[in-house]
Formats: structure tokens, C-alpha cells, sequence
């Protein structure tokens, strides 16, 4: 990734044409704009480069988006603009719109200040004020579509961009140029799996059940993970191997006291930073279907469980890991809320897969063989092109 100065984090203009990352309100809004900037370094010096552009990011002013950013030590900028409020709220109409122009204000003398020269959006209310911006000053700005189904704020955007990419191929966006998923190399697990096991503080010899609900933990898969290895059937299939849960919020004591009562050997965190090597180490994943955890089971290609998130009336995770499916790599099964509701259905196809190796083998087989390119290094590629260009 570019390396980041003291002057730039506190806002001082740099030297040369700056590149604008504008994304937030969740990390699966930011962490594939973190992917780009990471290739952008490597393609530069493969152009002889003797570094990239300088970045920044522009998130939403939530809490946690400036946390995020603070770990990762790039230099950011907030935008006070608030998602589109739903139509059964319309009294909100008028603050929206107020905080939609002094966004557009505010994004317009971020450009005008920093010399940005290409604006990478990916999606969501963050991204609007920046693209709207960036067209009207005339500097090239690119869209990257995430999820399999489009969301409004992308379907409108798209007229704002010079560009668009998008992780999908989609109807909603006619003329996009259809990439991998931009994932952090943290989010790519090489080597050796016995190795990987170990830095996740597992055993390196048993083999291993990965569930995560990705940041947030996913409630409703964490309850039917402790009903289905409290029955004691289901409990046996799994003493044999080891379980690593990403639990996000949810409190990692009462879930690690499940397994342990159940006699499952289980590691359980709220937030893992390794994921390449959680998914490496994996043999076989139950998770939710958002395109980040999505494009991670399949470069890493690991056969999976997903359980899309029952709360989204697009259904966009279950078309998210369509594509896995399709390809022979992954299994979808519905998630009913109700704990006792998804122990059959879940745990069936769990202890499924657990006890047949051979079909493991050629989900894994197929996953490799089908995974798309990397998203990233293309979206790369189009921001040196369009810097190179004279202001």
C-alpha cells in the first residue's frame, strides 16, 4: 500500500495528483478500496514507477468507519451525507437533503484541494456526493459494483461515472466491465494449510469447520451452530475435527461455552485479522453469502455452506453465491431464523460434508478452476491510466 506521511493524514495538499477512494458505512464498503490501493503500489513500480499516487479515502462520518481507517493507517476524510431514508419515513426527506448538498460541497473542495485527478467509488450513500462532484469538475471517476444485485444508489450512480466495474455481470449496469471482487491480500491465504492452522493457534493436523457471519457474526448462524452441536448425534460428527467461529458481536464466551459443553474442540474470536489464513486453513466454511465473504471462499477456494442473510428482501446474497454454486464449489441452504428450525437443514448438510473427504475435494477442485481474476490490479490498472492524463 502507499506509504502514508504525517502531512498527508493532516490534510496537507500533495505535490501530485492525488487518487480518491470514496466507500464507507461498512467495512465491505472500504476494505475493497484498500485492496485497489494495495495493488496500485505494485503496478506502479511494475510501470517503473518509483511509487504510486498519493491516497485518500472518503467514508462515512459513522464511528466506526474512522476506526477503521485508523487502523489502517491511510489518510481519510469524512462525509456527513446519510443514506436515502425509505419511503414510509418521508419527514427525513429534508435533512437527506440538506446533508446531500453540503456533502457535494464538502467532496468538491476535498477534489479542488488535494488535486484529484481519479475517484474510485464502490457503492453505497458514501460514494454519491464524490462521483457527483468529480463529474462536474470533469475528473475521471470509476464505479465498482460489489454484489450480484446492484443496489439503487449503484443503479443511479452509474450515470455519474466515467467507468464502471463490477464483480457481476448484471442487466443493471449495461456496459460495466465485469472484474473479480477487490480483496486485501490479508484476505488470501498461500502456502501451506498445516501452517496456516498454526498461526490461527489451531492444530495444525485436524482438519477444520470456518464459520463466520464476517464482521457483524451473523446471530441467527451463531444460534444454529450451538443448537446443532447440542444435540449430541450432531456433536459426535464434529469431535473429530476442530471449529474456528468469527463471531463479530456476539459474546465469544457463551459461544466457546457451547462447544466446550458439546465436547467439540472450538476457537472462538470476535474479529479475526487473518483471514487468508482462515479460509486457507479451512476444509470446509459455513458462512453468510455478502460478496466479500463470497469472493474469499472462492479465491481461497474453500467449499462452503452459505446461509444468506434472511433479513434482505433482494436476495442479493443468495445471487452473490450463485455463482459458487454453479460451479460445483458451494452448497446454499436457507437460514429460518428460529434456531431449532435450522438444525436439520444446516446440520445435515454439515455433517454431509464432513464425513465425505472425496466430495470436499472436487468442491475445492472446482472453485480453483472457476475463480475470476483479480478485480483489484484491473481497477488498479484504469487509475494509473487515467492520473497519467493531463488535468
Amino acid at each position: 500500500m502507499p506509504s502514508v506521511t504525517t502531512d498527508s493524514v493532516r490534510g496537507a495538499s500533495p505535490k501530485v495528483g492525488t487518487v480518491l477512494f470514496a466507500g464507507g458505512g461498512t467495512g465491505g464498503h472500504i476494505y475493497p478500496n484498500v485492496a485497489i490501493c494495495e495493488r496500485l503500489d505494485e503496478e506502479a513500480r511494475a510501470r517503473g514507477d518509483d511509487a504510486a499516487p498519493p491516497v485518500r479515502f472518503l467514508v462515512s462520518d459513522r464511528p466506526s468507519d474512522s476506526d477503521t481507517m485508523r487502523k489502517l493507517g491511510v489518510p481519510f476524510a469524512t462525509s456527513g451525507v446519510k443514506p436515502l431514508p425509505p419511503m414510509r419515513k418521508p419527514w427525513r426527506a429534508l435533512g437527506f437533503y440538506v446533508a446531500w448538498r453540503r456533502a457535494i460541497a464538502d467532496a468538491t473542495a476535498l477534489l479542488l484541494r488535494d488535486d484529484v485527478r481519479a475517484v474510485v467509488a464502490t457503492g453505497g450513500f458514501v460514494s454519491g456526493p464524490a462521483l457527483v462532484a468529480a463529474r462536474r469538475l470533469g475528473i475521471a471517476r470509476a464505479m465498482v459494483n460489489l454484489d450480484a444485485v446492484p443496489g439503487k444508489a449503484n443503479a443511479h450512480l452509474r450515470r455519474e461515472c466515467s467507468t464502471v466495474f463490477s464483480a457481476y455481470a448484471t442487466d443493471v449496469l449495461p456496459g460495466a466491465t465485469v472484474v473479480g471482487f477487490p480483496l486485501r491480500k490479508v484476505s488470501i491465504g498461500t502456502g501451506d494449510r498445516a501452517a496456516a492452522r498454526s498461526r490461527l493457534g489451531l492444530d495444525s493436523e485436524r482438519p477444520v469447520l470456518f464459520v463466520t457471519g464476517a464482521t457483524h457474526g451473523a446471530e441467527s448462524l451463531i444460534r444454529a451452530m450451538m443448537a446443532i452441536v447440542g444435540e449430541p448425534e450432531r456433536a459426535a460428527g464434529l469431535r473429530a475435527w476442530q471449529v474456528f467461529h468469527q463471531c463479530g458481536g456476539f459474546d465469544p464466551a457463551v459461544l466457546q461455552t457451547a462447544y466446550d459443553d458439546a465436547g467439540v474442540r472450538a476457537k472462538v474470536v470476535a474479529y479475526c485479522d487473518r483471514m487468508g489464513d482462515a479460509w486457507h486453513a479451512a476444509d470446509l466454511a459455513v458462512s453468510r453469502a455478502g460478496a466479500g465473504s463470497v469472493a474469499e471462499a472462492w479465491v481461497n477456494a474453500t467449499p462452503s455452506i452459505f446461509s444468506p442473510n434472511p433479513y434482505h428482501a433482494d436476495g442479493h446474497q443468495r445471487a452473490n453465491a450463485r455463482p459458487l454454486v454453479v460451479a460445483g464449489g458451494a452448497r446454499i441452504v436457507d437460514d429460518l431464523i428460529e434456531p431449532v428450525r435450522n438444525v436439520a437443514p444446516l446440520g445435515d448438510v454439515i455433517a454431509e460434508l464432513v464425513a465425505n473427504d472425496h466430495e470436499r475435494e472436487i468442491m475445492r477442485e472446482r472453485l480453483t478452476h472457476s475463480r475470476p481474476p483479480d478485480g483489484a490490479r484491473e481497477v488498479a490498472r484504469w487509475i494509473l491510466d487515467a492520473v497519467a492524463k493531463p488535468a
